[in-house]
């Protein structure tokens, strides 16, 4: 639903085209827009609360009241691209528990973990372009010869191949293009939120990662849970942009479908789950393995 400049899609709303008050009341968002009309929305139902203008103003009640409610709280710069993060810092009532456990899981353990990520990333690559194509271009298989910590860098050969025939044509991968690669950036800032929405559900830090480790990511456990679901983003932004034209601005539009995107159902073998449910369930699932050390999570 767009309302007065206001993205609300289900449990992500942006504000990006309108300038606003953001207040909270009784236990509710409240959104003050310029036309003295009130938009109000229960805590609760939101998962992630993106500021893109830089005329919105925004309480300090709201803002703590958005981190007790495990609400992330994503700022974005003038490229509409998300820029920072606001997370809970309580997040699970075993978080020093599960805080111990994360900084001292063996690496064997850090491996097998990332082997399955790699693999169950690379499935749904190979799933996704035999779903467009016909052919998943030896990606399934490919899956199958990832060994533990990945050292043989099957996901980078992965990646290659991918790349190559996602659009149906060659495609580079450059976060500073003005193509497909702007759409790629904003779907997956969001994405990257969620699941750092979901590493602090279960009690986990999101800089501490199971193989990313960049110095200067402070996302890097979230970074390698979402890895096997970017395939969402990907298969959205074909269908908003399948020639890779150029892009010089994402539109209302355009951000409305990525957000759409990431809030669709998604089949699995327990039936149709959301992905924000999906993503809390893994990194419950690796919670666990760090505090058992023994791996727990199964896609």
């Amino acid at each position: 639903m767009v309302t007065y400049g206001v993205l609300m899609t289900d449990r992500i709303i942006e504000i990006a085209d309108t300038t606003a008050f953001l207040s909270l009341e009784n236990g509710l968002l409240k959104i003050r827009l310029p036309d003295s009309r009130n938009v109000t929305v229960p805590l609760a139902e939101i998962q992630c609360l993106i500021l893109a203008n830089p005329a919105v103003t925004i309480t300090g009640a709201l803002l703590s009241a958005l981190a007790e409610n495990g609400v992330i709280a994503v700022i974005s710069g003038n490229n509409r691209l998300p820029a920072a993060m606001q997370l809970p810092l309580d997040g699970n009532y075993i978080q020093n528990e599960r805080f111990r456990a994360q900084l001292s899981a063996p690496i064997p353990l850090n491996k097998r973990l990332w082997q399955l990520v790699v693999k169950e990333k690379i499935r749904n690559q190979g799933l996704l372009l035999k779903s467009l194509y016909g052919d998943d271009f030896n990606l399934l298989k490919l899956s199958n010869l990832v060994n533990s910590g990945d050292t043989e860098n099957i996901e980078g050969r992965a990646a290659v191949i991918y790349w190559k025939n996602l659009f149906g044509f060659p495609f580079l991968r450059d976060r500073e293009n003005n193509d497909n690669n702007l759409l790629l950036n904003y779907g997956y800032a969001v994405l990257r939120a969620m699941a750092a929405r979901a590493c602090c559900g279960a009690g986990l830090h999101p800089t501490l990662g199971i193989n990313h480790h960049n110095r200067y990511n402070p996302y890097c456990l979230a970074d390698d849970i979402m890895e096997p679901y970017r395939w969402i983003v990907d298969r959205e932004v074909i269908t908003i942009n399948p020639q890779n034209s150029a892009i010089n601005e994402l539109s209302k539009e355009i951000r409305q479908k990525l957000l759409s995107a990431l809030l669709k159902k998604i089949q699995t073998a327990n039936g149709l789950c959301s992905l924000s449910d999906i993503l809390k369930h893994n990194a419950v699932q690796i919670a666990e393995s760090f505090q058992h050390n023994e791996v727990k999570l199964k896609y």
